[in-house]
């Protein structure tokens, strides 16, 4: 029978502060408040400068990479990297969650998303540095910024690292080439049409494959799962509770196969690619490939593990692969963050 986990050795004192982005996106026109928190070292002068901007995958809100499940401690991701000098920070997408909403969830398409997060991330580090962003907080001097995308979530960091250039490092959590078995024909009949052809016709294709009135039988999923056996059902519970709706055309657009395609070869910043092994895909170096321009690679496949690694037994064994890969990549005190752009 499982039993409540054994928390972590624990490390500085956490500082959670709710955050809201005024006008940081635009949709139809609207400007949208987005909102989440940030978590950091109670003591600033114990914050390591590196920070991690967290984008949850489909269904998820922010409460993913914080999960607090009482009489089950050490499931907060967030915890784990802040008692180790890290400060973490999590916005709801558009539409969902805390975020403002939208009239139509389905407008909301990879690139409309990552937009929005390129504007609020770059408040976020801005904000950080000059301690605008938490009342009362000094100053941190940003050494890395880490967007850290699962699933769907992965997507969107990879979409926002390629146009934008938001993040010093990437960490991309079960995020794969598609869910090809999962596609109907017109589906998969995009694939090769690059993000701006694909996002041309996802909202149709969306809505015919989620609005009530038009979808078909769900297919079962070829392999995989989003939770082995180990997991506590209060966990799942609480998984289950912090779910918010899909972002449809976000969570379509991740399926299809290759859309990312030009994307993921232009991307050349430190990453780190982390799945369970019981995940949702298991060709994990075909997914590596397609980022031809990366030369600083680093990946992780958790033992027990379905598609949702924080739930999973052995999660402090990827985090701390991950914090650690973090520490290694990120310059040195002193040095400065980067600011290497793409023309």
């Amino acid at each position: 029978m499982s039993r409540p986990t054994a928390a972590p050795e624990v490390g500085p004192a956490a500082r959670t502060v709710g955050i809201e982005i005024d006008g940081a996106a635009v949709v139809g026109g609207a400007k949208l408040r987005l909102r989440g928190w940030v978590k950091a070292p109670v003591r600033a002068a114990e914050a390591s400068g590196i920070v991690l901007y967290c984008l949850a995958g489909g269904g998820c809100s922010t409460r993913y990479f914080d999960t607090q499940v009482p009489r089950w401690s050490g499931y907060s991701m967030a915890d784990f990297f802040v008692s180790r000098g890290g400060v973490v920070v999590a916005v709801d997408h558009p539409g969902i969650g805390r975020s403002d909403p939208v009239d139509d969830l389905y407008s909301l398409t990879p690139t409309v998303v990552a937009g929005c997060h390129e504007r609020v991330a770059a408040r976020v580090r801005a904000g950080l540095e000059s301690g605008a962003l938490v009342p009362g907080y000094p100053p941190v001097a940003v050494r890395s910024f880490v967007g850290v995308g699962h699933s769907m979530g992965g997507l969107l960091a990879v979409v926002q690292q390629a146009r934008h250039r938001s993040f010093d490092a990437l960490a991309l959590l079960g995020h794969g080439s598609g869910l090809p078995d999962q596609l109907s024909p017109a589906e998969l009949a995009v694939s090769g049409s690059g993000l701006d052809g694909v996002e041309a016709t996802i909202e149709g294709l969306a809505r015919q494959r989620f609005d009530r009135a038009t979808r078909g039988p769900r297919r079962p999923l070829a392999r995989g799962a989003f939770f082995t056996d180990s997991v506590p059902q209060a966990v799942r519970a609480d998984f289950a509770a912090q779910g918010v709706p899909l972002l449809y055309t976000c969570g379509l657009t991740s399926m299809i196969p290759g859309v990312t395609a030009a994307e993921r070869a232009v991307i050349d910043v430190p990453t780190f690619f982390g799945f369970g092994d019981h995940d949702l895909i298991d060709d994990y170096v075909d997914c590596i490939a397609q980022f031809r321009s990366l030369r600083d690679i680093s990946m992780y496949v958790l033992a027990d593990s379905g598609h949702c690694h924080n739930q999973a037994s052995g999660r402090h064994v990827l985090w701390q692969r991950m914090q650690e890969w973090a520490a290694a990549v990120a310059p040195g005190p002193g040095d400065g963050p980067s600011t290497e752009t793409l023309s």
